[in-house]
């Protein structure tokens, strides 16, 4: 009978390369569980949008904290695109753009570009398109209470 240590036990290529992998799989553990907890720089919102059938209909999107042109402008530059779901209808036209968007203690003032005045396929009231905007901004930012809109440099409502 030979004697082996446990040197020679333990460095045997089948035990090798299960350590070898076990401590891939360790780290490939250890890194996906820093991701998953680390936090992000994203805030969930929500959007409302009208489908087709009339109702209202709520999606969340995790947008960028800081973004460049400010929360507020961001926020309403994502819902001038339009909801990511089928079947539903755009607040206004194609190709309406926010031409400036500030606030003011608890006033926000938007002015929006003249396209929205345009009707197209699949899009509601303008009217209506200002109560859902109005709507989706008061629900993701608490501390605007009353909402200027302007339609290229005139006051619209």
């Amino acid at each position: 009978m030979q004697k082996f240590s446990i040197k020679e036990q333990f460095f045997t290529k089948k035990n090798i390369y299960r350590f070898i992998l076990s401590s891939i799989l360790i780290i490939i553990l250890v890194i996906s569980l820093f991701f998953f907890f680390w936090k992000k720089n994203t805030v969930r919102r929500m959007f409302i949008f009208p489908s087709v059938s009339g109702e209202l209909i709520i999606e969340y999107r995790n947008l960028d904290k800081n973004p460049v042109q400010g929360e507020v402008q961001y926020f309403i530059d994502e819902v001038l695109l339009g909801s990511q779901l089928e079947r539903t209808k755009k607040l206004f036209t194609y190709g309406t753009k926010v031409l400036s968007c500030f606030q003011r203690e608890e006033q926000l003032y938007l002015d929006l570009s003249a396209d929205l005045l345009q009707m197209g396929d699949n899009v509601i009231d303008i009217k209506e398109g200002f109560d859902i905007l109005r709507l989706n901004i008061t629900k993701n930012f608490s501390d605007i209470q009353k909402i200027n809109f302007f339609v290229d440099g005139k006051y619209a409502y």
